[in-house]
């Protein structure tokens, strides 16, 4: 018997990952999301698909595959899924909470579970409870239905009389007590009818899971077994973060499977091999705080939670105190109802100054009165903080006004002209606010002014080309089929065993 992988996208761009591997009367997707590079094609900051058609501008604009499996409560009349394939979806499996991997699972038909980590469900939720767009409903959502004098148009039902509806979550690990009581509430006084948190062996088909590292919590690589052997995804990876244990142990578990298939992420097959750890990290952002006596502003990526307690360390070791927004708080609790590690110790929250909050905030709130720190107690004694900050946060720098200081960028480089008009912008918050910059700088180049970025000071969520390739080597499998990468064709030539390129929507039949 054989069996069929479709990769509907992933296949030639980083992220958006889509893969669905169909043995037998089984089907499951590999992660199912978002597209940025296909995204930006159409659409901006200021121009986005619109919540009141459902996923009729995703469909059109090529978002989300032409398939009939989508939530009927995001159909408009106009969109007529009954001519589109259908294929049987029993599962999604979900590396990780980034949105490039999980974004467009919400869309999916809300009778079919998600199989992820612990962590992972929590980050979920927490970004659901947070944010009420649709990329971000895949634990809960608000059901919406046509709206009676045009069908084209949808509408969220009554929020009095309709509870949020929860999806079933197939769990990789202890679900605590304190985790259950997160996943049946929600911020507000709204009722939920929360999904059903399930264990591992919910299916009738054998599949495994292995924790690996990445630059979020919660990152697993699976297995499935398929009528042709074991198929192996990675999802995305690396083995120079703090975790790096978990995957090497991955790669040599899935190496005993004697898989048939790997479908493996290659974000960085086609930079350099050199590659910055996040102990590295530690010791650059270390010494940059050392050497200020004013204030210090981290900035790295939202989610990076490994690279938030990197700054705590710092913060901790120079005699000052790590200040997050409410959103970070919000998510540390997420995270801490299933590992209890204390996340929020020696962590304050800053205090924004606005007039209505919303629900999530007011919960923070109430829970960590005493964390709270206002923005002038900062501005009195700017050299006791480092405050974590990115770009989108700088305005809240005129509440400080801090004179002088150092900005400490920790995250990745620019890769399209918009985020380099991004920096360009950020530069200027920086020169307005005399702070000395490490981890980039503004240079010419060819006449135009351009951010250069510095070394060490961020480590790479992905691994390395080296890295991939012993990955690859490690595992052993028949087959390979590259995935996340804009150049999946770097994996050929490399005398590894069987390369397959997968084509959009086109089946790669395994037998």
């Amino acid at each position: 018997m054989s069996t069929a992988i479709t990769v509907f996208d992933g296949g030639k761009c980083v992220g958006g990952n889509k893969i669905y591997v169909q043995s037998g009367d089984t089907g499951v997707f590999l992660d199912f999301g978002i597209n940025y590079r296909r995204l930006g094609e159409f659409y901006e900051e200021f121009l986005s698909p619109r919540p009141s058609r459902g996923i009729h501008d995703l469909v059109q604009t090529g978002q989300i595959p032409r398939l009939n499996i989508y939530r009927k409560d995001l159909i408009p009349g106009d969109l007529d899924v009954s001519t589109m394939p259908k294929l049987k979806v029993d599962a999604v499996f979900l590396s990780h909470a980034h949105m490039d991997h999980a974004g467009r699972a919400s869309c999916i038909d809300a009778d079919v579970p998600f199989v992820s980590s612990p962590v992972t469900a929590a980050i979920l939720k927490a970004f659901r409870d947070c944010v009420s767009d649709i990329e971000y409903e895949a634990t809960y959502s608000a059901p919406r239905k046509l709206l009676e004098s045009d069908s084209r148009i949808l509408q969220m039902t009554d929020r009095k009389n309709a509870p949020l509806v929860g999806r079933d979550f197939i769990i990789t690990g202890i679900c605590s007590e304190d985790f259950r009581d997160f996943w049946c509430s929600c911020p507000g006084s709204r009722d939920i009818e929360p999904g059903e948190l399930m264990s591992c062996d919910s299916f009738d088909f054998e599949f495994k899971h292995f924790e690996v590292d990445h630059s979020i919590y919660g990152a697993n690589a699976y297995a499935i077994e398929t009528d042709a052997g074991w198929v192996v995804y990675t999802g995305d990876f690396r083995v120079h973060g703090r975790f790096k244990e978990k995957s090497r142990r991955f790669l040599e578990e899935a190496r005993k499977l004697n898989p048939k298939v790997l479908i493996v992420e290659g974000t960085r097959m086609t930079r350099g091999s050199g590659e910055d750890s996040e102990e590295e990290v530690k010791k650059n952002c270390l010494e940059s705080t050392m050497d200020e006596k004013g204030l210090v502003i981290a900035d790295f990526s939202p989610r990076n939670f490994e690279r938030l307690d990197t700054f705590r360390d710092v913060a901790r070791e120079t005699d000052r105190q790590l200040v997050v927004l409410t959103k970070d708080a919000y998510f540390l609790d997420a995270i801490e109802n299933v590992d209890y590690a204390e996340r929020m110790k020696d962590v304050l929250i800053y205090k924004d100054l606005k007039v209505k909050m919303q629900s999530f905030e007011s919960e923070v709130y109430e829970k960590h009165r005493g964390r709270l720190i206002d923005p002038m107690e900062i501005a009195q004694s700017p050299g006791s903080y480092i405050v974590c900050f990115s770009f989108w946060d700088m305005s809240r720098l005129l509440d400080i006004e801090p004179k002088g200081g150092t900005y400490i960028y920790s995250s990745s480089e620019a890769y399209t002209e918009e985020q380099v008009i991004d920096f360009m912008r950020l530069w200027n918050w920086l020169s307005f606010f005399n702070l000395r910059v490490r981890g980039f700088e503004i240079i010419e180049r060819d006449g135009k002014l351009l951010p250069e970025f510095a070394r060490g000071f961020h480590a790479s969520g992905h691994a390395s080309r080296k890295d991939l390739i012993d990955a690859v080597k490690r595992i052993a499998p028949e087959i390979v089929i590259p995935v996340h990468t804009e150049k999946p064709n770097e994996f050929l030539g490399l005398d590894i065993f069987k390369v397959v390129l997968p084509q959009e929507g086109i089946p790669i039949k395994v037998s």
